[in-house]
């Protein structure tokens, strides 16, 4: 199988939109997943709003490298959500020619939480963007079952579950589920760990902070890959706090792309 490959921002978020593109371009990859939306409190947001120079700059990047935006980050589904306050992101969203925008969902009213990724759906919808809900074991959407039923229940077939290699293992994911419906085939968040979580960390802390390479792991995440589509997307997330304690920007990106090649090609895959 052939596969696209992309860089996540996390792991990358000390690089703005526009770096990231650079990196990503020199290191050889072709396509990047940009953060608009900040994921948890404290977290400043990139001035990135249409018309801003920052959305300019990064625009000009993408076009003058031949670069594609294939994700947009992260809209959090919580109690409070107010779709309204997001149309700045999805006209931005919509500028860059992402596709996908992705969702993780912190409202422990399962029900609410279905209605209110309805409404985003068909808001992305009218931008051009399906929703990607991300199951994580320390969110409302603990699993990809709970995932799976959220868009169900979304009433929106635009709306698939992505798949994130080290939550897909954490929640207790056995990859023949990725054949089943509402399965996002067409693009992976892919990353290594170790079998376990080391005690000393939270989920939270793990996913955030301490994630591996693929192939850099014990994690089985070669099984996934027979799941996806032919030319599916890649998008490599990998954030370490050691790695970004130690390397700079390009050269995270370089052994990001780097370790994720050798990884598809000692299984026999091949990419671009």
């Amino acid at each position: 199988m052939k596969f696209r490959l992309s860089l996540a921002h996390l792991g990358m978020l000390d690089a703005s939109p526009p770096l990231l593109v650079e990196a990503a371009h020199a290191a050889g990859l072709r396509g990047v997943g940009i953060r608009l939306q900040p994921a948890r409190p404290g977290e400043a947001p990139f001035p990135m709003e249409e018309g801003g120079p920052m959305l300019r700059e990064t625009l000009a990047r993408v076009r003058d490298l031949g670069m594609t935006v294939h994700d947009i980050e992260i809209v959090r589904i919580r109690p409070d959500f107010d779709v309204q306050a997001l149309s700045g992101v999805l006209a931005s969203a919509q500028r860059l020619g992402a596709r996908r925008l992705m969702v993780n969902v912190d409202d422990p009213d399962l029900v609410r939480a279905a209605d209110n990724i309805g409404a985003l759906a068909a808001r992305a919808q009218s931008h051009g963007l399906m929703l990607g809900l991300e199951f994580m074991i320390y969110t409302a959407a603990r699993s990809l079952r709970i995932a799976r039923e959220l868009a169900v229940a979304s009433g929106f077939p635009a709306v698939r579950v992505l798949v994130d290699a080290l939550h897909f293992f954490r929640a207790g994911g056995v990859p023949d589920e990725m054949s089943g419906p509402y399965i996002d085939r067409d693009f992976m968040q892919v990353n290594d760990a170790l079998a376990r979580r080391h005690p000393g960390l939270s989920p939270a802390e793990e996913g955030r902070a301490h994630r591996l390479f693929p192939g850099e792991g014990e994690l089985p995440v070669h099984r996934l890959l027979a799941h996806l589509n032919d030319d599916a997307i890649l998008s490599i997330e990998a954030p370490s706090a050691i790695r970004m304690a130690t390397l700079d920007v390009h050269a995270r990106a370089a052994a990001a792309c780097r370790a994720t090649r050798d990884f598809l090609q000692g299984h026999g895959h091949d990419h671009e």
